[in-house]
């Protein structure tokens, strides 16, 4: 029943028009809403409520039809306004169920469009180690991986792949790099031999030395990552991404470097950053965001917690373009979205979602707050 209608039929109840159908839906409809909907009391004050409800309703009743057949005496007040609560709470008890209707079709409707869910990643990375050998930490055990040439590789019981310098008689892997690659749908954490710390997003590429030079330390990515370095002021931190450089002596801060995002975005969040481009460097402070767009670098206060969800385990949206939210879905769910909506209808979108749970439940949360829909097939998913 549409709310007019709804309204309609509270009009005939209370000027006394209804039929024996309209009184009898109304009387019910006040009755059952307000004690099981709206009315939060235990089980023996409903009782008693309904009683007294219900012999209020039926003496009313008497009194309407005595009233319109002596056409004199006039409802109390404080009996009208009885009425106006009961019809209040008819309406809202009406547009409850319309509303309770819609959500059972969505949920019995989403339980088809969403029948084949996609897991959230992991875990997931591929060591390849400076002397050619490649390791899959996916499946590998924790405790030592390998030794190299004046270096210790182990890992983790909590996945945290970590290397450290050994006195191995002065031999050392000079000129030679490490790489740890994220799959799509891969994360891993790594503590490099001075102590930084680096959190890799998924399809990330970090490479790095295995012993750094006596001038600086210089790594490379290419995707995204979070660092926290070790302070060491006769050493500058250096990280080589899509056409810029970032230096640092000691600080937190994130990049995002993927070939296919608009702009590389550094942001800091603790200590001090230089950004260097081709044309020019900035150097930005807390709560600041460089962006390198071509040649010219923007520099925006910002949020710097958005920039960082990822690495603490969440979605995080505001104002966010539906394309740049489907990119980030794409490589943690190492998933393909097909869209069948054209770019001017894509809405923007707002709100927070575990990066652990599986993508139903980041899709449940676009089309509440958008004029969307999701279809997955296997790992396609169609949005219309």
């Amino acid at each position: 029943m549409k709310t007019e209608q709804a309204k309609q039929l509270i009009q005939h109840y209370l000027d006394g028009t209804a039929s024996a159908k309209e009184v009898y839906l109304v009387d019910s409809f006040v009755e059952q809403q307000l004690l099981e909907n709206i009315w939060n009391a235990d089980e023996a004050q409903k009782a008693v409520f309904g009683e007294k409800l219900k012999a209020r309703i039926d003496a009313q009743r008497l009194k309407g039809e005595d009233n319109r057949q002596n056409q004199v005496v006039r409802p109390k007040t404080i009996t009208r306004r009885l009425w106006i609560i009961a019809a209040s709470a008819a309406v809202l008890a009406l547009c409850l169920m319309g509303s309770l209707f819609a959500i059972k079709n969505r949920t019995e409707d989403r339980s088809e469009r969403y029948a084949n869910d996609v897991a959230p990643g992991g875990n997931r990375a591929i060591l390849t180690l400076a002397d050619g050998r490649k390791i899959d930490l996916s499946d590998s055990k924790t405790g030592e991986l390998a030794i190299t040439k004046g270096l210790n590789v182990k890992k983790a019981a909590d996945g945290l792949l970590i290397f450290s310098v050994i006195d191995n008689g002065g031999a050392k892997e000079e000129g030679r790099n490490n790489t740890v690659t994220t799959p799509s749908g891969g994360q891993y954490q790594v503590k490099l031999p001075d102590g930084t710390l680096v959190w890799l997003n998924a399809e990330t590429k970090f490479t790095f030395p295995s012993h750094f030079s006596e001038k600086n330390r210089r790594v490379e990515l290419d995707g995204e990552a979070y660092f926290e370095v070790s302070k060491d002021k006769n050493h500058p931190f250096i990280v080589k991404s899509k056409k810029q450089e970032v230096e640092v002596l000691g600080t937190h801060f994130n990049i995002n470097s993927y070939e296919n995002s608009l702009g590389t975005k550094t942001t800091l969040l603790e200590g001090s950053v230089k950004v260097k481009g081709t044309r020019g460097e900035k150097i930005i402070a807390p709560g600041e965001q460089s962006v390198l767009y071509g040649n010219t670098i923007e520099v925006n206060a910002v949020d710097p917690t958005f920039a960082i969800d990822w690495k603490n385990g969440e979605f995080r949206f505001k104002n966010e373009p539906l394309p740049s939210i489907m990119q980030k879905l794409s490589r943690w769910y190492s998933v393909q979205f097909v869209m069948n909506v054209h770019s001017e209808q894509m809405p923007s979108f707002s709100g927070s979602v575990s990066r652990f749970d599986n993508i139903s439940e980041v899709l449940k949360m676009l089309e509440e707050t958008g004029n969307i829909k999701f279809y997955i097939n296997g790992k396609v998913i169609t949005v219309k």
